[in-house]
């Protein structure tokens, strides 16, 4: 193993820890600490077709797709409709900035699916508070080693949240206007996400960083997040950007976990319980093995050991419904574009490649802790070895490097991959489709409705308007 690998190892416990604290983020944005920001202002620009000057239009209509400004259990939303593949509607309805709270997310979706000879609605409901809500942005600082023998963050010695929820800052909004021939809508939240890094740059992260408060910069970096609704497709697409110009490689270390968000999509049935997890990351498909009768706890077998090939990067999250049996599912699959290079997801992980049956290692035990999981699901609602849970925390996920100067990043002592952690272009950008459906996972047929998605040469999500 490289030196670089040798220190992956070494920060691997460390990160684990770091990242077990998602479990507690404050919705409360960081307070400055003295630092000069090094962020810039406003982000985005807004899409072409909004309106330049005039009151609002509190509804409109298109071919297929629709948008109303109206209110989803008191919160003021915009409400987007559309036709989806089965000529059947889907809504979202995305949270409003106003000055009863911050918005920027999805507090409540709706689908149908056949009830013998008839449809019925099935609804995703985020209003809960607290973490309540999907969709919005979440990033980790890179857990690091410091000259004076301490580990942590850097936003941590600083007295801060080194990942606090994005619904927690003010965003600003900007749509695209629907004619009566648009089959397609998009809508733009920009908020600035704090993260803390060096004022010099380092060429190696993973080696000791200054402890010394006057060697560390606070950015408020922009982020875009853009949703699209597309007529004839079932899943929305939700495309995230964030803008480094006012960084340099080697400044930053950070992973990406948006869109993220707590929602219960069971058809809005707060006491169903988890079923199984799946993923796939940079080289693996992850699956547990549960029954589809039974509950996901900590003994599940797991395989950890497909490779992922050319199959699209996902990750699903089943629960079932208490009264009816019904498994449902939130997921969400990564939608390459144009000249997209995507994102690599994973860390480092001593289970990577293998299975229970040969490790021998339950989940969460402490040969495979929460933060070895590539994305954020089931580790954070509370699994035990016997007893079922219901927390549906749910998140996107990727490599801890990005805004490096890494070209490449280890899975375990024997794997490793590229990785553009710092584009030519200053700017992250990365694409996700919102799957939600009742799954067809059967114990004869194991796969999830995200992961069919992700293997589908034609997946029905919006390709329109790219970010």
């Amino acid at each position: 193993m490289t030196k670089n690998g040798r220190r992956f190892a070494g920060l691997w416990l460390g990160m684990t820890l770091a990242l077990g604290a998602c479990d507690s983020d404050s919705g409360d944005g960081p307070e400055d600490a003295g630092v000069t920001d090094g962020g810039s202002g406003d982000s985005g620009t807004p899409d072409a077709g909004a309106p330049d000057a005039g009151p609002e239009p509190t509804s409109e209509q298109g071919d297929g797709v629709s948008r109303e400004t109206t209110t989803v259990a008191g919160v003021p939303v915009d409400r987007y409709a559309w036709t989806d593949a089965q000529g059947r509607p889907r809504t979202v309805s995305l949270k409003r900035q106003s000055p009863a709270g911050n918005g920027g997310y999805a507090v409540q979706m709706t689908y149908q699916v056949p009830a013998g000879a008839e449809w019925r609605t099935v609804t995703v409901d985020g209003t809960a508070g607290g973490e309540a809500g999907f969709g919005y942005f979440v990033a980790h600082e890179l857990y690091r080693t410091f000259d004076n023998g301490t580990s942590g963050t850097i936003a941590g010695r600083h007295g801060e949240d080194d990942s606090p929820l994005g619904l927690g800052f003010p965003v600003e909004a900007s749509r695209s206007e629907i004619t009566p021939a648009s089959t397609s809508a998009s809508h733009r939240f920009t908020l600035r996400y704090p993260k803390w890094g060096t004022r010099a740059a380092m060429a190696n992260v993973t080696e000791a960083t200054a402890a010394a408060d006057a060697a560390h910069q606070k950015f408020m970096v922009p982020v875009t997040i853009h949703w699209v609704f597309q007529k004839g497709t079932d899943f929305p697409r939700i495309d995230t950007r964030m803008d480094l110009s006012e960084a340099t490689a080697g400044q930053l270390s950070f992973d990406m976990r948006g869109p993220y968000g707590v929602v219960e999509f069971a058809d809005a049935t707060a006491s169903a319980t988890l079923n199984n997890v799946q993923w796939g990351d940079s080289l693996h498909h992850f699956t547990t093995g549960v029954a589809a009768a039974g509950a996901l706890t900590t003994e599940a077998n797991w395989t950890w050991n497909e490779p992922i090939g050319n199959t699209r990067k996902y990750h699903a999250l089943l629960a079932r419904h208490p009264a009816s049996g019904v498994l449902y599912e939130l997921g969400l699959v990564e939608l390459k574009l144009g000249q997209d290079t995507g994102l690599v997801y994973g860390g480092y992980s001593l289970n990577t490649g293998t299975t229970r049956a040969a490790s021998g290692r339950a989940l969460l035990s402490g040969g495979f802790s929460a933060g070895e999981w590539p994305f954020q699901s089931a580790q954070y609602s509370g699994l035990s070895a016997a007893t079922p849970v219901t927390g549906k925390k749910f998140a996107w996920g990727s490599s801890p490097f990005y805004g490096s100067a890494l070209g490449s990043v280890y899975f375990n002592a024997g794997a490793s991959l590229p990785i553009t952690a710092f584009p030519a272009s200053r700017a992250l950008v990365y694409r996700t489709c919102l799957v939600l459906g009742v799954s067809p996972y059967t114990d004869a047929a194991p796969k999830s409705l995200a992961r069919l998605t992700a293997e589908s040469a034609t997946p029905s999500c919006a390709t329109d308007a790219p970010l």
